[in-house]
């Protein structure tokens, strides 16, 4: 091992799809086979891997209906939640390392590196948790303007309720002002992720007709807030849903309230 070197997890966001599987409060089960070992291996230990996981699932069925159902009735509303992170070191940990054997592959002739039999354990820094950067607090509801269709069209393929203004009403809401924007110079999966900078100021506004009402009190309520919140690292700001409505925007178009 490289001296200094730490033991890591992934990212904390949710598109990591195991991420994002717990911000629906179900179980996310991460199966991954060793890269150095071979094809074959890797294919038993898979099949081991699932069976396993299957065999505990079905004699703890009860339990992870309760446990998951007691998650969706959780109401985040009023809470402090994060919207942004970064890795918490805990203390030293011992953790197995292996060895691998440089070799060609077989039909292309390129280096590869195959596992050996190899596990010795090495004391080193553990980043397996997070700790919030930025917090938001909840608030009870968010109000979408109705023109804002691909941000409707996206909550409805998530599974989040919506409601709607049969009538329009005053009301004294937040309102994000935007003091900067930024995109991030280098691309990532297709998108050049956008940042706003800003703060959240009280207005009395009259919302339209076919305004559509989000509460957060509702199973979905932790994904409703990292999707919608302008600061959210993995909303829909930075993934460029509303960037057509942004350019040279004073506020943020997404209202919430309490």
């Amino acid at each position: 091992m490289t001296p200094g070197s730490s033991g890591y997890t992934f990212d904390a966001r949710p598109r990591f799809n195991n991420n994002y599987v717990g911000l629906r409060n179900r179980f996310a089960i991460l199966s991954e086979a060793y890269s150095y070992a071979t094809f074959e291996e890797r294919i038993r230990a898979t099949y081991r891997f699932l069976e396993e996981i299957l065999t505990y699932a079905r004699g703890h069925a009860t339990t992870v209906r309760r446990v998951a159902a007691a998650a969706d009735a959780v109401d985040v509303t009023g809470r402090t939640l994060a919207l942004r992170e970064e890795f918490q070191r805990t203390d030293s940990v011992a953790i197995l390392v292996g060895a691998v054997a440089e070799e060609r592959h077989p039909y292309t002739g390129e280096r590869m590196l195959r596992r050996l039999e190899v596990r010795r354990p090495e004391r080193m820094p553990e980043f397996q948790t997070f700790r919030p950067t930025e917090t938001g607090v909840a608030p009870a509801f968010y109000y979408v303007p109705a023109e804002l269709k691909k941000v409707i069209a996206l909550l409805e393929t998530h599974g989040v309720r919506l409601d709607r203004l049969t009538a329009s009403q005053k009301r004294t809401v937040e309102r994000f002002a935007i003091d900067s924007q930024g995109a991030a110079a280098n691309e990532f999966q297709g998108h050049h992720e956008r940042t706003l900078y800003g703060r959240w100021e009280s207005a009395d506004v009259t919302l339209p007709e076919s305004t559509v009402v989000i509460a957060v009190h509702q199973p979905l309520g932790r994904l409703v807030f990292t999707l919608l919140e302008p600061r959210s690292d993995d909303g829909l700001v930075d993934w460029n849903v509303l960037d057509d409505v942004l350019t040279d925007a004073k506020s943020y178009p997404i209202l919430r309230g309490k």
